[in-house]
């Protein structure tokens, strides 16, 4: 076996050792791994003792002088299943790293069912629960490790383990890729490396970020009414707010009519209502969803309109009393779980999304966002295999998408993998929790969620940063964070609550993003860090070809005066000299790569800081940006000599 494969097998999986976990705490652990070599990889038939409750086990790798890829083909004898099945969850696991301990570690792992959090174990054992993805360092190489979605099964880690899950019980047969694992010289290029492999050896079955288009109408700055209005959203506070934008010359591209719009049930116990039709609730617009969508457009200029559903049609499903059920009856079904939900079914699916996407359509609606659905999951638990049910939901949901909105939807809640790597296409999806006005420094935790998730989710998707507040304590901050983000940029003020100084700095004069190349990562220096701990700055970078930019914030409540290495912005030019231009400080800063400068913040301030190659035509200068602009490295530009400046 090659060194990637050796490393994963031997190091990380310790030797391949595996335990099946069967109902009425049955367990039985691989006596003997036999390895075969085959020609484009390793097969590993693994026997069980005297054991007959399992048929078969055969693990195989492929892949690249980079890449490994597992997958696992096994099945119950017939014999033992009346009496035992395979656990829906934790059915398989391997060890992970017995005897090995790595440099450093960066683990990406739910903290609820719906959105990922970093954290830094010293060890494997010290990885969370429900852990997708992490990212090694070891001996000066890096390495990044990537559970997938198999036929019929999923994996994660955890407390040391590697498990695979189901979702179901009963099942007799499991099958599919469950794990890669890539090297390379810097992180970044492991992780990138891992999807671009994967891809090509069929191991990820859509489309990566590279491969898909960023929707036209979202492309630019927006509104969304979530934390200006909650579930108190009416079509007359809508029209209130837009006024207030065109008076202050803001320039929205798009509005988000989020929770509390549509048509629904009184909440039950737990505060969750059902969805009843595709109409806009009459209460709160009187005039209709089309009429709503009408005046937006025509009296209050904005380009395109979308609305907000969850992935089960309400958070908690259909009504079944309402006339959705009868009307929609084709289209929904009842799983275990006791809810009535659109079928898990790419067509039948497709049809309950198709008519209320046609309707909306229908009424001028430009794009959707589709929320709670990481929680599709426990919504169809015992019925079918979950990562099947989540492939055919979204299957069927993003094929109403393409048919009525040209692909425009915003995924959110779900960051779980079975969702990230079974969307057929779509471009963007949310990359952390909500924006949390609410709670005194809650910028903290939005930071470190979406610098450190972008660095996987970044691969898949434009990762959308959020909403946020103009007027709030940390405007400056999450302004620097979304200008510097390449993703969709907006916020979510309350009526006369829109600082315009705050938020044009943004994105271009006329509302449309600045076009930056990636997701917006942590430097080389922080990349393994856990910024609440190390008392430095979390930075972070991005790029607009050959011009950079970095964001760096002060996460305590302290002042804080820290370095800013040049050399940990991924991408630079040894042989070029650049031209710094620190956005709140208004200073010039002549350096090269190898040279650091030094900032202080007070406590939970930010900085931008844009890079320029100087360039020479007998004389030095730069093609400067915008200064006005946060991330001016990525607006229009102008011939500037260095003597001038």
């Amino acid at each position: 076996m090659n060194e990637i494969t050796a490393y994963a097998v031997k190091k990380l999986l310790s030797d391949m050792k595996v335990t099946f976990n069967f109902s009425h705490n049955f367990v039985r652990t691989s006596s003997e791994c036999n390895i075969t070599e085959k020609e484009n990889g390793c097969e590993m038939n693994f026997k069980f003792g005297t054991s007959e409750m399992l048929q078969h086990v055969t693990v195989t790798t492929r892949g690249n002088d980079k890449t490994v890829v597992f997958s696992i083909d096994a099945s119950l004898s017939l014999s033992f299943g009346s009496l035992y099945c395979l656990l829906p969850e934790k059915f398989m696991e391997i060890t992970l790293g017995e005897n090995y301990v790595p440099d450093k570690i960066l683990v990406s792992g739910h903290d609820n069912p719906w959105w990922m959090f970093p954290s830094f174990p010293e060890t494997f054992a010290g990885i969370p629960e429900d852990s997708q993805g992490m990212v090694i360092a070891d001996g000066g190489r890096h390495y990044h490790v990537l559970p997938l979605c198999g036929d019929n099964i999923y994996c994660n880690f955890e407390k040391g383990k590697l498990y695979l899950n189901s979702g179901m019980n009963g099942l007799f047969n499991i099958s599919g890729d469950f794990l890669a694992v890539t090297v390379a010289d810097d992180p970044f290029t492991a992780v990138r490396e891992s999807f671009k492999s994967c891809r090509e050896l069929g191991a990820i079955n859509v489309k990566l970020k590279n491969e898909k288009v960023m929707p036209e109408n979202l492309n630019g700055l927006g509104w969304c009414t979530w934390d200006a209005f909650h579930h108190s959203v009416t079509s007359a506070k809508i029209y209130e707010k837009l006024r207030e934008f065109n008076e202050k010359k803001v320039p929205i591209r798009y509005v988000i009519i989020d929770d509390g719009w549509s048509d629904l049930s009184a909440p039950n116990d737990y505060g969750c209502m059902m969805l009843r039709g595709f109409d806009a609730d009459k209460n709160k617009f009187p005039e209709g969803i089309k009429e709503c969508v009408r005046r937006m457009k025509e009296e209050f200029g904005v380009p395109a309109v979308g609305v907000w559903m969850p992935m089960t049609g309400g958070w908690v499903g259909i009504d079944p009393n309402g006339p959705l059920a009868e009307t929609e009856k084709d289209h929904l079904f009842t799983p275990p779980c006791g809810l009535l939900i659109p079928k898990a079914d790419e067509e039948e699916n497709g049809g309950f999304w198709d008519d209320w996407f046609c309707f909306l359509a229908e009424c001028g609606v430009d794009f959707v966002k589709v929320d709670n659905q990481s929680s599709v999951e426990k919504r169809i638990e015992g019925f079918e295999p979950s990562v099947i049910g989540i492939r055919k939901a979204h299957i069927g949901l993003e094929r109403a998408v393409d048919k009525y909105f040209g692909g425009s939807i915003i995924n959110c809640m779900g960051m779980d993998m079975q969702n990230v790597l079974n969307r057929p296409g779509s471009m963007i999806s949310r990359n952390s929790d909500d924006f949390v006005p609410g709670v005194h420094r809650s910028f903290v935790k939005h930071l470190m969620q979406n610098s450190y998730n972008a660095i996987w989710h970044g691969e898949m998707y434009c990762c959308d940063y959020d909403m946020w507040w103009t007027d709030h304590e940390s405007a400056d901050a999450s302004g620097v964070l979304r200008a510097i983000s390449g993703s969709p940029v907006y916020v979510s003020d309350g009526t006369d609550r829109t600082v315009a100084e705050k938020l044009l700095p943004t994105v271009a004069d006329d509302g449309r993003l600045l076009p930056l190349d990636e997701a917006a990562r942590p430097t080389l220096d922080c990349f393994y860090v856990d910024p609440r701990e190390s008392g430095e700055f979390h930075k972070c970078w991005n790029r607009s070809g050959e011009y950079f930019a970095a964001a760096l914030f002060n996460v305590l409540e302290t002042e804080v005066t820290d370095t800013l290495e040049f050399a940990d912005i991924p991408g630079l030019d040894e042989a070029v000299e650049y031209l710094a231009y620190s956005f709140f400080e208004k200073k010039f800063t002549r350096f090269k790569k190898g040279d650091a400068i030094k900032v202080t913040l007070p406590g939970d301030g930010a900085e931008i800081i844009n890079l320029y190659p100087i360039k020479n035509d007998g004389e030095e200068y730069v093609m400067l940006g915008d200064l006005t602009k946060y991330a001016n490295c990525a607006s229009a530009k102008t011939k500037k000599y260095i003597k001038e400046i």
